[in-house]
């Protein structure tokens, strides 16, 4: 079974189901960054299927708008993807030691968390903090009372 019909056969699963759009919008969420736009393609393609367009609407140029911001989307979480995979690579090459891992550790937390504490709404900045938590847990680094300035 392809990937999009079997993205197509869950949503049906939940929109069978009466359930909310919340539930369908958070099971999109929960689902691997990587996988959300063929998601999308497979929501954009039952709706297609099922539900007509208005008549003054063009059917094709709604379908290319929608597969262009899908595109975005897509390239958006690749472009991140590849910056975190460039910027573990370049960490990799410069730490060697654990003594040094934990300086850039340390200096890398301390800006992260002065970030948040100057705009606690950027979420960007939260993301970051979280990601670093994962890799200190990873990496047997991880002490919550480093992170009492903003958890």
């Amino acid at each position: 079974m392809s990937r999009i019909l079997k993205f197509k056969e869950k949503i049906k699963s939940y929109l069978g189901e009466n359930e909310q759009d919340a539930d369908l919008m958070g099971w999109i969420n929960a689902q691997p960054e990587l996988d959300q736009p063929d998601i999308l393609r497979a929501l954009t393609s039952l709706m297609i299927e099922n539900f007509n367009i208005k008549p003054d609407l063009d059917r094709e140029e709604v379908l290319a708008t929608i597969d262009e911001k899908i595109q975005d989307l897509e390239e958006s979480i690749l472009d991140n993807k590849l910056q975190e995979s460039l910027f573990k690579m370049e960490m990799e090459e410069r730490i060697t030691d654990e003594e040094t891992f934990g300086y850039y550790l340390d200096f890398t937390r301390q800006e992260v968390i002065t970030r948040i504490v100057s705009n606690p709404e950027n979420q960007e900045n939260w993301d970051i903090a979280h990601k670093i938590i994962q890799m200190e847990k990873d990496s047997g680094f991880y002490n919550p009372d480093n992170w009492k300035a903003i958890f």
